[in-house]
């Protein structure tokens, strides 16, 4: 998978998503702490898609398994951007008050200094 395809496999996550207004909150909230993907800056939607998508695929040792491209087939990707999709939607968004200030530190930490 390219990079351009797998930017377009966040953004179409972050379309999917994007119906719920708490989804937007987490967005504006990210879009206070940019990142780029190597030279590629992200949206905020892509980039809370990557954020949480890799946080949800953690394994017992804390390591994500979410797989990146090189990583993994075009398929293994969509998939495992597909299986996040319907997680963090039912899990976060819709079950969940959210809490903005741990979010807000989340990016905090994870933005590059």
């Amino acid at each position: 998978m390219s990079e351009e395809e797998f930017l377009e496999a966040l953004s179409g996550v972050d379309a999917q998503l994007s119906s719920h207004s708490s989804w937007e909150q987490i967005k504006r909230v990210a879009s206070d702490h940019p990142w780029s993907l190597g030279e590629t800056p992200l949206s905020p939607g892509q980039q809370c898609v990557l954020a949480f998508w890799r946080i949800f695929s953690r394994d017992e040792q804390g390591q994500s398994t979410a797989p990146m491209p090189g990583q993994g087939t075009s398929q293994d990707i969509l998939q495992s951007l597909s299986d996040f999709q319907e997680d963090f939607e039912s899990s976060v968004l819709i079950n969940t008050d959210l809490d903005l200030d741990s979010i807000r530190e989340l990016f905090q930490a994870l933005a590059p200094n």
